[in-house]
């Protein structure tokens, strides 16, 4: 969760009038009927429901003192929202972020003598921001995590500290305790607490590393499979903003084991989860057995408060399923890395359009669309191709605006770039043009697999070995109408859909 920070650009005026238009919603990435939402908070699945909870300023488009607001989704991709779930109790307090767990054995007590059902004993853990503190709260929900009640001896930890927040936490079966990793911001900690009842909180061990930025947010220790066996290894993914290597904010992770008490990292190297420009504060769902579902904020602090505004401002990134892969770093060098999956889409593909593509076919892949959505997969064959060869992706409007997606050939795989100078919003630190670099596969080939939806575009490569996402802004009421696939000396097979989806559903 960051606090609004000050910048010698916050008089600088954006293009167009575009901050008070209206843009459109995107329909498979969540928004809020109303108000500024950053932060994901409180994941937590609940039967076959999915919570989502978010820092939320019903009051106005920008950063303000949140509150959390609250959706719920059966399948990841169209949600209904419900409003406030845990509200500030003065004006003087944020609500900032935190999490939720579900506390089928009432280790806490908060439900002796109810009638909630053992899957529904959902406790949020959260941080209470105060002017002169940063505390850790607890609320119960006595109906399914709809509303909360909260503790009546809050705070639940208190360090004296005004840059202490964001607790994650999950319960470690081999301790037998529940463990909450919290981040102490500018001492570039985070810091892991054990209890057994997630009142009485002991500080066990703290972690640093990786890059620094101004500051530590959103830390999440979670338990990932390795994928083609039956192991599993710990990872921490870490926030920082601002000062990222990447402008403004992202999210780190790091590899390793945890006892228990201390996380121990495999090695020095800190990972970038997703290097795009718009995907921060990652965190992960609890209660969902051994598959690892994350959610981030689809936006950057660097510009979020300068963006187009309508009732609403600030989208979530597509859930993505998470999983550990053993891949060639480089000829030399093979590890870890975090691969990331787009929850399944195809239950909303429509009008597929697929081909063989190269240099001299006589018309390019092209797919239309009636709302601005699209799926496509690419496979490209890097084998002996030339070294100027490119593909391009273009996404573009009957009004002649468009997004610019594309590879550049390289011997050991292919700088991937996102252009948005086309977009109607200029402001200088929403960066036009953006890349990233991208090895083969081990088959000497280049998977890539994207989603474009209103404002986003995810770029998922070699099967989610990496991930690279950023938003683009076009005029009121205008979408992309079209898209396109052409290459030069690249030899590819692909395949492009129209998806089709409802607007989310406000709830009320």
């Amino acid at each position: 969760m960051s606090l609004a920070l000050a910048s010698p650009l916050a008089d600088f005026a954006p293009s167009m009038g575009l901050m008070n238009s209206t843009i459109l919603s995107p329909l498979v990435h969540f928004t809020p009927p109303v108000g500024f939402m950053n932060d994901p908070n409180g994941l937590v699945k609940v039967q076959d429901t999915y919570h989502l909870y978010y820092q939320h300023n019903p009051n106005g488009t920008v950063w303000g003192p949140p509150e959390w607001g609250h959706a719920t989704s059966r399948d990841l991709i169209q949600w209904t929202d419900h409003g406030t779930a845990i509200a500030r109790v003065s004006e003087n307090e944020g609500v900032f972020s935190g999490c939720a767990v579900v506390d089928v054995n009432d280790t806490s007590k908060l439900f002796s003598g109810t009638k909630v059902p053992p899957e529904e004993r959902i406790v949020a853990i959260f941080t209470s921001n105060w002017p002169d503190n940063q505390v850790q709260s607890i609320a119960y929900s006595l109906d399914g995590g709809n509303t909360f009640k909260r503790y009546a001896h809050n705070p639940v930890l208190d360090i004296n500290s005004t840059q202490f927040r964001d607790p994650k936490v999950f319960y470690h079966e081999e301790s037998g305790k529940w463990i909450m990793s919290v981040a102490r911001t500018q001492k570039y900690e985070v810091a892991f607490y054990g209890s057994s009842n997630l009142i009485d909180w002991q500080e066990l061990s703290t972690f640093s590393g990786g890059f620094t930025g101004y500051q530590y947010e959103m830390p999440d220790l979670v338990h990932v499979p390795v994928s083609g066996s039956n192991e599993k290894k710990w990872v921490l993914m870490l926030s920082i903003n601002p000062g990222s290597p990447i402008g403004g904010s992202m999210v780190q992770y790091f590899i390793g084991d945890f006892d228990g008490k201390k996380f121990t990292p495999q090695d020095n190297f800190a990972r970038i989860a997703d290097t795009g420009k718009d995907w921060y504060a990652s965190q992960t769902w609890s209660n969902t057995g051994d598959e690892v579902l994350c959610i981030a904020w689809g936006s950057n602090w660097q510009y979020t408060n300068q963006l187009p505004q309508g009732p609403w401002k600030s989208i979530m990134s597509l859930p993505r399923r998470l999983s550990l892969t053993k891949v060639p770093y480089n000829p030399e060098y093979q590890g870890y890395v975090l691969t990331q999956q787009p929850v399944d889409v195809s239950a909303y593909r429509r009008n597929k359009a697929s081909g063989n593509i190269t240099d001299s076919a006589a018309v390019e892949l092209q797919r239309t669309s009636q709302n601005g959505i699209f799926e496509f997969t690419i496979d490209v064959a890097n084998g002996t191709v030339p070294a100027d060869s490119s593909l391009s992706i273009v996404g573009s409007s009957q009004q002649g605006h468009n997004i610019t997606m594309g590879l550049l050939a390289t011997d050991s795989g292919a700088h991937v770039y996102v252009d948005r100078t086309q977009n109607e919003f200029l402001y200088p630190l929403f960066t036009e043009k953006l890349s990233t670099f991208v090895p083969l596969n081990s088959a000497g080939h280049l998977k890539v697999h994207g989603i474009v939806d209103r404002g986003s575009v995810e770029l998922y490569f070699n099967d989610g070995q990496e991930v690279f996402t950023n938003s683009y802004i076009l005029p009121e009421g205008v979408s992309l109408s079209k898209l396109a696939i052409s290459t030069k000396g690249y030899k590819a097979k692909a395949t492009i859909y129209e998806l089709v989806v409802k607007a989310n559903d406000s709830g009320k």
